[in-house]
């Protein structure tokens, strides 16, 4: 009795993998046979599964053709069509599609793979994904991994496919699976032409400091720029290599100045693979904002740009200086709520601490110099009257308040937003930071370049707003300490996307300074170094 069992487990164990496996004589690759009708059969012996296609994905795949009465997309009875050729091609590189190379979902790939049949499901299949990538991303971040694969709604997979036979421009075609931004699609369209139809080199360069080694340094920077097509391998002489150099920093959001500093060695170790991805990831970036309201401010930290929009209009645009690495600029939505003039400047207790406590220890006049007043509690304190070497950053027990004037570190105009990080937008008497490219020295704030004129625009279109352009100037040319509250506070968006387009609509990268786009890719198994 116990081996009848066993017979009927191995007999039933037998059969379930015969029901797995592709029959090759089976009459769905029989090119006798209509196409249409192999799609039925495919269908009703669930070919996709013996495939191993994604669960998300075989269904509605299925549901498409039936949708159809089975009627093929690319291929006829015996070959694929020249569309079906076409997005075949294209997804020999899925980074100009603007997904990650490692995305595309995988299947049993065997001798019959090339075969009609199972080329029109997976050329369906692979719409079916991108699409829905395209439109809602590939990246969960509650869990940092990948989605599982899933396919756009049968309608919206249906009208692409009614579209292929009429695209003339694949990268404006692709840019409309997406968010409907316009800096979004941009980088879709600008993506597409530097990706699409070229193998992408993965090799990563070790250029060493100019210091270090300067030959080197010299030799592999002319090496990164022939493998990135910015220098004529036949062309290498001095004028030819500083030329493109220059061009070469100018994409790379550095200052075209030929010097190979940290930055510049950063970009050219870069692969053009690398580079790709970080564009795929300011694209998904994207994805995860929500629409803009009809007026907004957009701070980009690596792009050390502030710009004020109202109804999508550009109306004013100011460089910032971001937080150092080690005092990071937070990602944040928030909506500006006041602008406040001659601002006083409490400082956090972690800079008073570790910055104000060693500068008074050092000088017992440093906080008359710089304007400084300090509290125990509520109570004002006189600063030549304390022991400040008692004192270490632990067991530091005082506040410390900046008074206004034009050495203040907000400097003359702040702007106030509700978080939970303690940041402002405002001014700074340091005005010679925002020459530089890499602007990234702040304590965590955003420092703004003419923020006057920022505050001008802002009050000018304040609904019902009392304090008018004027009134600010008055007060600032009073030197008066003043609160302005916002009528109707406007949406501040702090986003971190290190890849956008230049004016022509060619990619511009800028550097990662924070690594956030590294932590992101490496999770995605993403490397700087060939793996």
């Amino acid at each position: 009795m116990k081996i009848s069992r066993v017979l009927l487990l191995l007999l039933a164990f037998a059969l379930i993998r015969c029901s797995s496996s592709i029959d090759k004589t089976d009459p769905i690759f029989d090119r006798k046979v209509s196409l249409k009708k192999r799609i039925a059969l495919a269908v009703e012996s669930d070919l996709l599964t013996k495939l191993d296609f994604p669960e998300g994905i075989k269904d509605s795949v299925y549901a498409f053709y039936k949708a159809r009465d089975f009627r093929p997309v690319w291929a006829n009875d015996t070959m694929l069509l020249e569309k079906g050729t076409k997005w075949k091609e294209l997804w020999k590189f899925p980074c100009a599609l603007g997904l990650p190379d490692n995305r595309p979902f995988r299947f049993k790939a065997d001798s019959l793979s090339g075969a009609s049949i199972i080329q029109e499901f997976l050329l369906t299949a692979r719409l079916a994904q991108l699409q829905q990538d395209l439109k809602v991303g590939f990246l969960d971040t509650a869990i940092n991994a990948y989605r599982p694969h899933r396919s756009i709604d049968i309608k919206s997979l249906s009208r692409s496919v009614k579209e292929i036979d009429t695209v003339k421009n694949w990268g404006s075609w692709l840019a409309k699976m997406g968010p409907s931004r316009p800096e979004y699609r941009a980088l879709a369209k600008g993506l597409f032409r530097y990706a699409a139809k070229k193998k992408l080199s993965t090799i990563h360069f070790e250029v060493p400091a100019l210091v270090e080694d300067s030959l080197r340094c010299l030799e592999l920077a002319e090496e990164s720029l022939i493998d990135k097509g910015y220098l004529d391998p036949k062309k290498t002489g001095e004028e030819a290599f500083w030329e493109a150099m220059g061009r070469f920093q100018a994409d790379n959001g550095l200052k075209a100045d030929g010097v190979i500093g940290i930055y510049t060695r950063k970009a050219l170790n870069e692969s053009e693979r690398y580079k790709c991805h970080r564009a795929i990831l300011s694209m998904e970036r994207w994805r995860w904002r929500a629409p803009f309201p009809e007026r907004y401010v957009w701070v980009n930290i690596p792009e050390y740009k502030l710009r004020l929009f109202y109804n999508d209009t550009l109306y004013s645009e100011h460089r910032v200086v971001v937080g150092k690495p080690e005092n990071q600029t937070p990602q944040l939505s928030s909506r500006l709520r006041a602008i406040v003039s001659l601002p006083y400047w409490t400082q956090p207790q972690s800079i008073a601490s570790k910055e104000f406590l060693p500068a008074i220890q050092r000088n017992s006049n440093y906080a008359a110099k710089n304007h400084y007043k300090v509290y125990r509690g509520e109570t004002e304190v006189d600063p030549t009257t304390i022991n400040w070497k008692r004192y270490k950053e632990k067991n530091f027990p005082f506040r410390v308040r900046q008074e206004p004037g034009n050495d203040n570190a907000l400097g003359l105009v702040k702007f106030e937003f509700n978080n939970k990080y303690g940041v402002y937008i405002h001014d700074t008497p340091s005005k010679g930071f925002f020459n530089k490219d890499i602007r990234a020295y702040s304590h965590g704030c955003m420092r703004c370049e003419m923020p006057d004129s920022l505050a001008r625009y802002i009050l000018t279109r304040d609904n019902r707003q009392k304090m008018t352009r004027d009134s600010l100037d008055t007060l600032i040319a009073r030197k008066e300490h003043f609160t302005i509250p916002l009528r109707k506070p406007i949406t501040l968006q702090v986003d971190y996307i290190t890849v956008v387009t230049n004016e022509k609509g060619g990619l511009l990268f800028f550097p990662d300074v924070y690594d956030r786009d590294e932590s992101y890719l490496k999770m995605m198994n993403i490397y700087p170094k060939v793996n």
